[in-house]
């Protein structure tokens, strides 16, 4: 049996996170490994777990520390959920904020699963600005 490892905020190599990303079909990123590595540099939390030396779950929080955060990107790879590593990334992310006053995530298909951590429905219109549709 492998050893699951759980690192915090010590970057995962860019092209397994890619590979990670490309296995649940987020595919934004192309072949960039640069951009990859980019968001990891102005995230200001992370989570990783590994599977032996397999990154197998990701997770990722924008924060001001006090007033509020994004959970973002999110990510188990298929063959290893429902194995607890989704809500191993959101129950460190959510310690690391004590002061928080508000954390925010969107979800197209796993709103269930957050409501376990106490996520509802937002009472104001989530809204987005695309910039970029290459």
């Amino acid at each position: 049996m492998k050893i699951v490892k759980i690192l915090e905020n010590i970057p995962p190599d860019s092209s397994q996170l890619l590979e990670l990303y490309r296995t649940v079909g987020w595919l934004t990123f192309e072949d960039d490994t640069s951009i990859v590595e980019e968001i990891l540099e102005n995230t200001d939390e992370f989570v990783c777990i590994y599977m032996g030396d397999t990154l197998v779950a990701f997770g990722r929080m924008l924060t001001d520390y006090r007033m509020s955060a994004f959970l973002d990107d999110i990510v188990v790879h298929p063959g290893f959920r429902h194995m607890g590593f989704g809500s191993i990334i959101i129950n460190i992310l959510i310690e690391k904020v004590p002061k928080v006053k508000k954390i925010k995530l969107t979800t197209f298909n796993a709103a269930e699963f957050y409501k376990k951590f106490g996520f509802s429905n937002p009472s104001c219109t989530p809204m987005e600005l695309i910039l970029d549709q290459k």
